[in-house]
């Protein structure tokens, strides 16, 4: 059961410079400047972003400027390489602009790609594509690893708010993701494999599974999902298989079924609270062991 959520989410602020596209002759002069060992610094300008992930060798890892918003018109160019994305605390940062095409920030075709303390803002649009999927993040096919970062307010009208990790691997580590919405799993849709740890999910939106709507193979360690809606499922909905380890459920919302777990594949707990959530904590009752309606 699914429908669509009207919210209105309060946008984060983005401390740093804010760089558009240029002139050519900007683009030229802000190419990524190469350091020794693989290493290139990428000067806080959009153009030497989109060059140093076109040109972008395997094994090579990009230091962002730190803090600095990177403020985009169009995606990123895929990545298909082994790379690592060094953000020191930068956004990649798709533009409020009048005229701003919808669109996902970044997609994965292959490869190994780390992301260390990167930031996604705004990803997909505030329309969204009828059948578009990640806003922040499409997963199709590559090995993906966040360490740090927050995902916020990326919305699309397909699946994943934030990220749609469709095939390949997914592992979070310590990133805040809120405020992000989808029809399908507000903030991750997950058809493939995923591992959460130490991470925050908070007032993400969707028709089923506020914060993730998992169809594949789920781990989930030392996690708090808290404040996220949805009609079934307000912190998840769940056809694959989940195992969640010192996992917290709190304070979530449903409008029929599972304020906290919507259950209909196979679901684990293990030292996990689910608790004060809307109407009931865990749906279909009996289902999952250990959570009570």
């Amino acid at each position: 059961m699914h429908h669509n959520l009207v919210r209105t989410t309060a946008r984060t602020a983005v401390i740093g410079a804010v760089i558009v596209l240029g002139s050519t002759a900007a683009a030229q002069g802000a190419m990524a400047k190469p350091m020794p060992r693989g290493i290139v610094s990428v000067p806080c300008q959009t153009p030497a972003l989109m060059s140093a992930i076109s040109g972008a060798r395997s094994g090579e890892k990009l230091h962002l400027a730190s803090g600095c918003a990177y403020h985009l018109t169009a995606a990123l160019p895929d990545i298909d390489t082994g790379l690592t994305i060094a953000g020191s605390g930068a956004t990649l940062d798709r533009s409020d602009a009048d005229g701003t095409p919808d669109f996902t920030i970044l997609t994965v075709d292959a490869g190994d790609l780390n992301l260390v303390d990167l930031n996604f803002r705004g990803g997909g649009g505030p329309t969204g594509s009828q059948y578009a999927e990640g806003g922040a993040i499409y997963n199709d096919g590559g090995n993906i690893t966040v360490l740090g970062g927050t995902f916020t307010d990326n919305s699309v009208a397909g699946a994943g708010g934030a990220i749609f990790n469709e095939s390949g691997t997914l592992t979070i580590t310590s990133a805040y993701i809120m405020d992000n919405d989808s029809y399908f799993g507000g903030a991750i849709d997950n058809n493939a494999t995923m591992t959460l740890r130490a991470s925050y999910f908070s007032q993400n939106g969707a028709h089923e599974g506020g914060a993730i709507d998992n169809g594949g193979i789920a781990t989930v360690i030392g996690t708090t999902f808290t404040k996220d809606t949805s009609l079934a499922g307000g912190a998840l909905a769940n056809s694959g298989q989940a195992a969640l380890s010192n996992v917290t459920i709190q304070d979530n919302w449903a409008g029929f079924f599972g304020g906290g777990i919507y259950n209909s594949g196979s679901v684990t707990l293990r030292r996990t609270k689910v608790y004060g959530n809307t109407p009931d904590n865990c749906d279909p009752v009996g289902t999952i062991a250990g959570c009570s309606g």
